[in-house]
This record gives C-alpha cells, structure tokens and sequence, in this order.
C-alpha cells in the first residue's frame, strides 16, 4: 500500500513538472524569435545602408514562418531579387493581425500592410520610422514582437502572455 501512494505521488509531481516545463519551453522560444527577429531587424538596416539603396522585408505569401529581403521598394511589382531570408522555429509564426497594447497604438504591422521598407538616410539608421512585426507560439497565447517607434533608432524585442501588458525583454 506504502508503495502504491508513493508510486502516485511520483506520477503527480512528475505530471505537474511536465507542464511547467512545457511552459518554460514556450516563453524561452517566443522569446527568442523576439530578438531573432529585431536582430534581423537590425541587419536589415545595416545592410540597407552598406548598399546605399533601398531593401523592402515582407512576410512570404506561401510560408507563415518566413520574412524575405528584396533590393526594391515595397511598392515594386514585381519586387527586387532576394537579398536575405529569416524563417522561424516551428510552431512560431507571424502574425497578420494588429496586436493591442499602448506600444502598439496606431502602428503598422508590417506582415500585412506591404512590408517595411528600409531607406538609407544620412548620419540615421535605415530602418522605418515606426512599426512591428509579430510572432505567436504555436495557437498558445504568447507572442512576441520586434517594435520600432519614433522615438528610438532601433527595433526592441517585446514580449507578451494572452491578455496581460507587451514587456521590453
């Protein structure tokens, strides 16, 4: 008898561990496809400014998991070669809708309003002046975001849990 509540304590302390290590799992990818996706960000700009002309980033039409560099403007058609590339982690995607929150407040989503355009500029960085795209973990309720405001020169990683407030990572 001895044996068997120990037997079933074991199994629910082990099942309570498995679920807080699966949370554990999501938070860490969410958040690194955050600052994945500004580091992409930010060599975009870079690059866009290395070659002196102007790189259009879009979500790709056929893979939700994908963002593509071209050597055009946005409103090209058809769009520039391919310049880079940056997929996600599975079950990560972007996401298409605007996501709520104070820093996002009358802010493009970039994977589906044409994509963000980075135009050199002299002694600034290439990088538009406001906007986001952002990523969900699987269908869970987290996500995160790279954010780009007027009021700073780079992009912040940002991260939020279902209904709760976006953090800065």
């Amino acid at each position: 008898m001895e044996l068997m509540a120990v037997v079933a304590i074991m199994g629910i302390l082990s099942g309570l561990g498995v679920a807080g290590l699966r949370s554990a799992v999501a938070n860490a990818r969410i958040k690194d496809a955050a600052y994945n996706v500004t580091a992409f960000m930010e060599r975009t700009a870079n690059e866009a400014r290395r070659l002196n002309t102007t790189l259009c980033v879009k979500k790709d039409a056929t893979n939700s998991r994908k963002l593509i560099t071209y050597r055009s403007a946005c409103t090209a058609n058809p769009l520039g070669p391919e310049v880079d590339n940056f997929v996600l982690d599975p079950p990560t995607t972007f996401i298409d809708e605007d996501v709520n929150g104070a820093d996002f407040t009358n802010l493009d989503n970039w994977a589906d309003n044409g994509g963000a355009a980075f135009t050199p500029r002299a002694g600034l960085s290439a990088a538009p002046s406001q906007g986001y795209f952002a990523v969900q973990y699987g269908g869970q309720g987290i996500y995160g975001a790279a954010l780009k405001t007027k009021t700073k020169n780079a992009f912040e990683p940002m991260m939020k849990f279902d209904e709760g407030s976006w953090f800065k990572l």
